[in-house]
């Protein structure tokens, strides 16, 4: 019987340098290119965050509805592992659509 190398390995084995490289490597290209933006407001429903590629123009300042209940979108830098990636005009329309759903109307 001739010893095979696995094409995997076990998570307690350490990967090889190489490997490590080219992991850290894909992750700094992607803060490199990519930021968090979040949408912060008083009410759950409209809390949303999102990463985004970099170079986008986003709203500044604070969106107020009827009841008063605000909404405002803030770039917080790096890139949050686990976030949905979305464009800031998706974001926008996601927002909206929620608010709406909400019954909020703007002042």
């Amino acid at each position: 019987m001739t010893d095979l190398p696995t094409a995997h390995r076990f998570p307690w084995e350490p990967a090889p340098l190489d490997e490590k490289v080219e992991l850290l490597a894909r992750d700094v290209a992607y803060i490199v290119t990519h930021t968090a933006v979040i949408v912060q407001s008083e009410r759950v429903e409209l809390r949303i965050l999102v990463n985004t590629p970099r170079g986008q123009i986003i709203p500044r300042g604070v969106c107020k509805f009827t009841d008063g209940t605000t909404v405002e979108f803030q770039d917080i830098g790096a890139p949050q592992p686990g976030a949905p990636e979305m464009l800031i005009g998706e974001l926008m329309v996601r927002t909206w659509d929620t608010a709406k759903d909400l019954g909020l109307q703007l002042e």
